[in-house]
């Protein structure tokens, strides 16, 4: 068991998780309600969709077709799991396995891009700035990014994301560096803590215990990691979180 492949290890943690990130159908709707009414049936992409958590809430939210893409395609057999599950058409979803960077989408082909917790590997700017030929004119998009919510973090806090993610931004910096990409801002939601807790930390928590007990030693520095992620927001609680930025492409 010495030879698992560390990435391995992550997914299936992730595959036995309700979600994939932090999130929930509330903070779904709250950022869906800032959109002035869409078309009758729009052409939505949800990028770097997982299993599809936002997929089905903006199929419940819309009459239109939702394009979801992810990179991994164990996450896209859940997705069609559950959309056979629930009957969902092929008219109405087509997953698909891509490239968030690499796109080969036709331009303006959304009138609504979607996207929670993975704009962050292509970096906040560069992924606004990416999309943004994909979106019809006047079109919207809505993500959430890991965010700053004090000027002042802990030096455990600040010390974790430098090295995790030192391109996080604060809500204020993420507000100028979208304009800049050609965007207006509509509105932003901050992610209540409950939203880490309930589908994501409290049951990875338990999947760490389960996958421990099966892998040992083999899976330890990866689900320690996971570990070291749930404690340092639990012990730094209102410093950051995710938010929803939602807002319409300038022509």
């Amino acid at each position: 068991m010495n030879d698992l492949d560390p990435f391995k290890i992550f997914l299936e943690l992730q595959l036995g998780l309700p979600r994939n990130g932090p999130g929930s159908r509330a903070s779904t709707e709250a950022a869906f309600a800032m959109l002035p009414p869409l078309p009758e049936k729009p052409e939505i992409a949800d990028l770097g969709c997982g299993q599809g958590a936002s997929t089905f809430e903006l199929l419940r939210l819309t009459g239109g077709r939702v394009t979801a893409v992810d990179l991994f395609e164990p996450f896209l057999d859940k997705l069609n799991a559950r959309a056979e599950k629930e009957g969902v058409s092929e008219a109405r979803l087509l997953p698909v396995r891509g490239d968030m960077e690499a796109l080969s989408f036709d331009n303006e082909a959304f009138d609504l891009i979607w996207s929670e917790g993975a704009i962050y590997l292509l970096g906040f700017a560069h992924g606004l700035e990416s999309w943004r030929r994909f979106v019809k004119p006047g079109g919207f998009v809505a993500v959430s990014e890991c965010t700053w919510l004090t000027a002042t973090p802990s030096p455990e806090a600040r010390a974790f994301w430098d090295a995790a993610y030192p391109a996080m931004g604060t809500v204020a910096s993420n507000c100028e560096a979208l304009t800049r990409a050609g965007y207006e801002l509509l509105g932003t939601h901050v992610l209540p803590e409950e939203d880490w807790w309930r589908d994501y930390y409290t049951p990875m928590r338990k999947r760490i215990a389960e996958m421990r007990a099966t892998y040992g030693e083999a899976a330890e520095e990866v689900l320690a990691n996971e570990e070291t992620e749930i404690a340092l927001f639990e012990n730094n609680p209102g410093q950051y979180s995710y938010v929803f930025y939602v807002m319409r492409k300038r022509d």
